[in-house]
């Protein structure tokens, strides 16, 4: 029944979709939030939404013509999306160990830079960036409102919220890291109080599913995303009083586990097995890194490649060594940088390193903006919510693989979208084109 009630929604919805494509763009990123396999109880149920969509956009993308727009895909951060899709095929090509799942990977992460693409040639001015936006921040509060209850119901850290592609605690922890400062950005540029009490419950829901998850990671990165965002913005003040505020409402989800896992950050001494391993790992990234700089020793190769090096660490209880680097369930790198350079080598941590930069060199851009041209404060207080999302995952991964999560790079787009039409002076005007890659007027 449920099944049938979802084909005829979306059956509904696609006469709305050819008139206004960039619904169908909103609907497949939000499906990418609420899996329809949630409402199915996991399975297969309800995957037939990503094919419609998809089909979707590529049809309305021929009718409407906007494939002649290809242009706007000579930009920086799209050209490093490239750029790492082919150091990820080469890395696999030259790989030294059986890469897992190898093709399965590759083309997963060439379908969520082809979104990218069609967010490029779809989106045309500031307001339909705050719609793809406000779409994401309402799934993303539903998912966290689902994830609140499923807390309450024995899922005590959330795992499997998100779905396989972040679906331990820290990956969940982290896209929500990621998409906080939208919610901040949304109140701050609200203009009427109905928006704005909105805008706090989702910034309240989204901080209580990070304190849920219990994430160590998560409690860093949510952190550095709200004091970046009152930096960006240049609100720290105001941001510090409405931080005092969510901790009251948090606090009582913040149980003694959770309580316990932050202590375990203090200090060396007091870090637990978990904790300590990562060091290991991190350790043997490096090592790896060192003896294959350039083009690593393939992509998601890390769990194999790792046991040649378990005899330099000799040293270690040798439980405590068998655990790290046992052979069955191997662990990975807990460090998407390290993960990139082991695995990769230089030619695709660099693209990767270089994109989240650039993400967060935006943020300084819009602060120092905000007192040049106060006029365009709505648009730069999205574009700082933006950036401190970006800075606050960037601290998240370092200890989390994270190469295929495709929200990230979402919102590096939009970020770099928002960026040039605010360098133009453009937003508000239809069709703008991004700035060629060398910052020429076209």
């Amino acid at each position: 029944m449920r099944e049938y009630l979802l084909m005829a929604l979306v059956a509904l919805s696609i006469p709305l979709v050819f008139k206004r494509p960039l619904w169908g763009l909103a609907v497949y990123l939000g499906a990418n939030v609420v899996r329809p396999e949630m409402f199915f109880w996991g399975g297969e149920g309800g995957s037939f939404v990503f094919m419609v969509y998809a089909g979707l956009i590529v049809l309305t993308s021929f009718a409407k013509g906007y494939l002649s727009r290809a242009g706007r895909l000579a930009n920086p951060e799209f050209l490093l999306m490239i750029w790492l899709l082919v150091a990820v095929v080469v890395s696999c090509e030259l790989a030294q160990y059986p890469v897992f799942r190898e093709d399965y990977y590759v083309v997963e992460m060439f379908k969520g830079f082809v979104i990218c693409a069609f967010i490029y040639v779809m989106v045309n001015d500031f307001s339909e960036i705050k719609t793809l936006l406000n779409v994401l921040l309402g799934c993303f509060a539903f998912l966290g409102v689902w994830g609140v209850d499923q807390h309450f119901r024995g899922n005590e850290r959330l795992e499997g919220l998100g779905g396989a592609a972040w679906g331990d605690s820290n990956g969940v922890a982290a896209v929500f890291v990621l998409v906080l400062p939208l919610a901040l950005a949304k109140y701050f540029a609200s203009q009427t109080r109905k928006e704005a009490r909105k805008s706090v419950g989702i910034v309240a829901i989204m901080v209580i599913l990070i304190v849920c998850t219990q994430s160590r990671a998560g409690f860093v990165g949510l952190a550095v995303c709200v004091l970046s965002f009152g930096y960006y913005s240049r609100k720290l003040r105001q941001i510090a009083r409405g931080a005092l505020l969510v901790a009251m409402v948090a606090m009582p989800f913040a149980g003694q586990a959770y309580l316990d896992r932050m202590k375990t950050m203090e200090s060396g001494e007091s870090l637990d097995p978990s904790a300590k391993s990562r060091l290991i790992l991190w350790q043997a990234g490096l090592m790896i890194f060192a003896d294959n700089p350039l083009f690593g020793t393939g992509f998601l190769t890390y769990p194999e490649a790792k046991m040649e090096y378990e005899n330099r660490f000799m040293d270690l209880d040798n439980e405590f060594r068998e655990w790290v680097f046992r052979k069955e369930h191997m662990k990975v790198t807990h460090n998407t940088y390290i993960q990139l350079m082991s695995d990769c080598g230089l030619f695709g941590a660099i693209p990767y390193i270089l994109l989240i930069s650039g993400g967060i060199l935006a943020g300084f851009r819009a602060r120092r903006l905000l007192v040049l041209f106060p006029e365009g404060s709505q648009q730069l207080t999205w574009l700082c919510g933006l950036s401190a999302g970006i800075t606050g995952f960037a601290a998240c991964i370092v200890t989390m693989d994270s190469v295929l999560v495709v929200f990230p790079y979402v919102q590096l787009v939009l970020t770099g979208m928002l960026s040039r039409m605010i360098a133009d002076g453009t937003s508000g005007q239809p069709d703008p084109l991004p700035l060629p890659v060398d910052g020429a007027q076209p």
